[in-house]
């Protein structure tokens, strides 16, 4: 026919990017790395709407100790799911083998928030814990006056309840103010103190 241009229809495009995510998952679960990634490439060009191409693509380049590259297609998979544990924790792991700590932590934290076992067990070894309002990291810090009743510090630090333990981060306590709280848990009316290990 004239003016068809001969090609990949949208059936066949879908059905090749079905095998093409097969065969990297076949890859993936044996542990041949580099041979996943070249699959889920394949199948996130061919259904770039796919999250899990993009998860397992980001997670085999991660696991072939290519980081850098598993970033962006992590990226991509929490754009289309902003909910998925597992791609929150690889995103934090990887960016924090880049040595981008701060928003490394924000993911491991996500992923914990989520029910992400690894990444809970992880967050003492980073210093942070999470919001349990928002989900956000809450980083251990420390203050010179723990019996004030009004701190003055930064956002990124979090805060524990004394009396029902719940871990608060500080844009959470301080109600979106600039730098300021005031020590009284939401949830109970308990007193908060900087969370430490």
């Amino acid at each position: 026919m004239f003016g068809r241009r001969r090609g990949i229809t949208g059936r066949d495009s879908d059905a090749a990017a079905k095998k093409a995510f097969e065969r990297g998952q076949r890859e993936f679960a044996v542990g041949r790395w580099a041979a996943a990634a070249r699959e889920f490439r394949t199948a996130v060009a061919l259904a770039p709407d796919s999250p899990n191409s993009h998860f397992l693509l980001g997670a085999s380049l991660f696991n072939s100790g290519d980081s850098r590259g598993a970033v962006e297609p992590l990226r991509a998979c929490l754009a289309m799911r902003p909910d998925h544990a597992d791609a929150h924790f690889a995103l934090g792991v990887a960016l924090g083998r880049l040595d981008q700590l701060d928003d490394a932590a924000d993911h491991i934290a996500k992923a914990a928030s989520l029910g992400d076992r690894q990444a809970l067990d992880m967050l003492p070894n980073i210093g942070a814990d999470y919001c349990r309002r928002c989900g956000r990291a809450a980083r251990f810090g420390q203050i010179n006056n723990p019996d004030a009743d009004i701190f003055v510090g930064s956002i990124g630090i979090g805060w524990a309840c004394t009396g029902c333990r719940t871990i608060l981060c500080g844009t959470c306590v301080s109600g979106g103010q600039a730098e300021s709280w005031v020590l009284a848990c939401p949830s109970c009316g308990g007193r908060l103190s900087v969370l430490t290990r």
